[in-house]
């Protein structure tokens, strides 16, 4: 009993030790980030000091901004954003696919599992989503018609 509440104290301890270490390696790592910014800052305004004494173009000015600015991005975030065109917003009108869901539903013989749903759905309304079962679920919202049962791991969707 004594052994185990001396390993746990020491283990409470070193935790205790760790957590310190932690928050003081955030608190470095917040306060470097800044200088740098505060660096970038002062780098930029004399570029732009300099540009504007010997009169250089603003299409330079903005290009040597940009070329700045993400020379200051670590390689990840870099990687990760460069090269991805941001996807448009995709409005969906969600009434309209829930009662497209009821015709669909009307027409099979039976219940219908996500998968087949969302095929005829997929070519009755000629889009691709993302995430089927994301727009089935919020379609479904707009609608006290479909009954939705679990049959092991499908989902199985159907007229009340």
């Amino acid at each position: 009993m004594s052994a185990a509440f001396h390993e746990r104290k020491a283990l409470q301890m070193t935790l205790q030790s760790l957590l310190e270490l932690r928050v003081s390696l955030r608190r470095e790592y917040v306060d470097r980030d800044k200088e740098l910014g505060s660096e970038i800052k002062q780098v930029l305004h004399r570029i732009r000091e300099l540009d504007e004494q010997y009169g250089l173009p603003a299409e330079t000015q903005e290009q040597e901004e940009d070329l700045a600015s993400w020379q200051a991005m670590p390689r990840e975030v870099l990687d990760k954003h460069v090269g991805r065109p941001r996807k448009a917003y995709q409005h969906h009108d969600y009434p309209g696919i829930a009662k497209d869901i009821e015709a669909i539903l009307e027409e099979a013989a039976g219940p219908l599992t996500l998968a087949e749903l969302y095929d005829k759905l997929q070519q009755k309304k000629g889009v691709e989503w993302p995430s089927p079962y994301i727009i089935v679920q919020k379609a479904l919202k707009h609608t006290d018609r479909v009954r939705v049962s679990k049959e092991g791991r499908k989902l199985l969707f159907s007229l009340q």
